[in-house]
């Protein structure tokens, strides 16, 4: 079994959640880590959320991210 690594990190859940749908387009299954803190803290805590995937989906998963990054830059 391979081990999970970040691909993706932000403070803001719902860009982890953007990118989770990205590459679950492609197929490649990805993981929050830190997704419900916020759901069991009395106060809200301001921290990192990473995206993890499989070692093996490293460099498929970067390539995903990256591709539709260049395309929004484009468009604008």
């Amino acid at each position: 079994m391979s081990e999970l690594v970040p691909v993706f990190q932000s403070s803001y859940l719902y860009e982890i959640e953007l990118a989770k749908t990205k590459l679950a387009s492609r197929d490649i299954p990805s993981y929050i880590k830190n997704e419900f803190v916020n759901n069991i803290a009395v106060f809200p805590i301001s921290q990192n959320y990473y995206l993890l995937v499989s070692e093996r989906d490293l460099e498929a998963a970067e390539k995903v991210l990256q591709e539709n990054d260049e395309i929004s830059e484009d468009d604008m």
